[in-house]
């Protein structure tokens, strides 16, 4: 190669320098292009956490009044605050055991009902006050209870109270035809003779309740004996008056339970009379109280009362027999 071409070469990469500059700036125009995308990108997700931003702002605006320290510490203040509440009710148990204490109390000065003397009639006069104490006869009022006794005369009495009049009609009580149904045979049904039949409608009753009579038998000694039993443990526990002012001219109700109110005995009461049908017309609408007559006097009323009281004629005619 010669000199001259030697020299031209640098000229000529010389003057190529200046567009390989050239294309080397060209293309440095898209990482500019790049630039702009990643700063309109920058920028869009500047506005997007502005946006995200705004939320939370909107969030707190909403959350600001129910989250308010101050209402916070109020809240604080009045759950402590009923601690001297709580101490309130130890303080309402002392009343209220100060009450048990006086229902107790109460209780035990609460006057008891008045029993007479065990053993004897206790004579009270119309006001209810006790005016002596009269001597029972040993017959009717010293005899010792047997359980077994009393049960069998009060269970025969109240068996002799049932009528026993419940009745059914059988089979051949009920009308109607005595005619066979269909034939024995041939039907594919079950065999049928009378329409009467139990197993029918309007049939008559198999084994059905009958007339009969529930009177247990029981020795008239022994229902005797059983009446004085009850009467002496009546007289035992001192639950037996004299009624010796109970004199009414007309039957009065008021009058017969101002008198027993005043008298402060055990309810029931049975109040025996002889021939006095005004005192037992005045006792016949009292709830805790029942009128009999000597002579009607059973034992099943004697033990579903607590307290006898009897008038005079009734007591002689007792003591008497």
């Amino acid at each position: 190669m010669s000199a001259d071409e030697t020299r031209k070469i640098p000229d000529v990469e010389a003057a190529a320098a200046p567009e390989k500059a050239a294309a080397k700036k060209t293309p440095a125009k898209k990482p500019a292009a790049k630039a702009t995308k990643a700063a309109a990108a920058k920028g869009e997700t500047a506005k997007k956490p502005a946006a995200k931003a705004a939320r939370p702002a909107a969030k707190k605006a909403v959350a600001k009044p129910a989250a308010k320290k101050p209402a916070a510490a109020k809240a604080d203040t009045a759950e402590a605050a009923p601690k001297p509440a709580a101490a309130a009710p130890e303080a309402a148990k002392k009343p209220a055991a100060e009450r048990s204490a006086r229902q107790k109390a109460a209780k035990k000065a609460a006057p008891e009902l008045r029993h007479g003397k065990a053993g004897v009639a206790t004579v009270v006069d119309a006001g209810g006050k006790e005016v002596e104490a009269r001597a029972l006869g040993k017959a009717l009022f010293e005899v010792p209870a047997d359980v077994n006794t009393l049960h069998l005369v009060v269970r025969a009495e109240q068996a002799a109270r049932r009528s026993g009049t419940a009745s059914t009609k059988t089979r051949g009580e009920v009308s109607g035809s005595t005619a066979k149904l269909y034939r024995q045979k041939g039907t594919g049904r079950a065999r049928a003779g009378s329409v009467k039949s139990p197993v029918r409608t309007g049939g008559g009753i198999a084994f059905g309740p009958r007339p009969r009579s529930f009177a247990i038998k029981v020795n008239r000694k022994v229902v005797r004996k059983a009446l004085a039993m009850a009467l002496s443990n009546r007289a035992e526990n001192g639950n037996v008056y004299v009624a010796s002012g109970l004199d009414l001219d007309v039957p009065s109700t008021a009058t017969m339970n101002e008198f027993l109110v005043n008298l402060d005995i055990a309810a029931p009461v049975l109040v025996v009379t002889h021939d006095e049908p005004t005192v037992s017309k005045s006792v016949r609408n009292l709830t805790y109280a029942e009128a009999s007559e000597v002579g009607a006097l059973s034992t099943e009323q004697v033990l579903r009362a607590r307290s006898l009281v009897l008038t005079e004629k009734a007591f002689t005619a007792l003591n008497e027999a």
